[in-house]
């Protein structure tokens, strides 16, 4: 990327930051009519897309941002966030799943925690919750603990008092990658 295309994205994620979302789309398709190549223009441009609520747009452009780079953890986050607002749950869960092969943080888990929880899957979401409060003590992870607790009361489920065993993301992909070879 040379410095003139970074300092168009620059601006455009500035764009984003206020939420002047077709501003930023502008200037991020500059950059592309300059360089088609660059993944966080694609990136961002889901992100403005996103913001005008041009949801098969944004989705296009987080693709084709992970075409070109697959590591990018930002284009999947923005993509397994959009396949949940669009109630594509279990679609986003191989996406969160993904993030957090890849490296995902304590944030990916909660995200991921959310997937499961809308899915009914509430000893796994546990599970999430609990490894995302030891990496980020935060009170909204105790009160997400505790919803997920009564869910599971109210459905009769055992709830563990202490952190559930660590079944979750990277487990249940080695899972799944197993039985698809079978």
């Amino acid at each position: 990327m040379n410095s003139k295309e970074k300092v168009l994205l620059n601006r455009g994620m500035d764009k984003v930051k206020q939420n002047k979302f077709e501003e930023a789309l502008e200037i991020f398709e500059r950059v592309l009519a300059m360089d088609q190549e660059i993944p966080e223009v694609w990136n961002n441009q889901g992100v403005a897309l996103f913001g005008l609520g041009r949801l098969e747009g944004a989705m296009q452009s987080y693709d084709r941002c992970l075409a070109l780079d697959p590591e990018n953890l930002d284009a999947l986050r923005n993509k397994g966030f959009l396949l949940r607002n669009q109630k594509r749950l279990e679609e986003a869960l191989v996406v969160y799943d993904c993030v957090l092969q890849k490296g995902g943080d304590a944030f990916d888990m909660e995200s991921t925690a959310a997937v499961l929880t809308a899915l009914g899957r509430l000893e796994e979401a546990l599970s999430c919750l609990f490894l995302a409060r030891e990496a980020m003590p935060l009170k909204r992870l105790e009160d997400e603990i505790e919803m997920v607790k009564s869910l599971m009361e109210q459905r009769g489920i055992p709830v563990p008092q202490e952190r559930a065993p660590p079944e979750i993301a990277h487990q249940r992909a080695l899972q799944r990658d197993l039985q698809g070879k079978v």
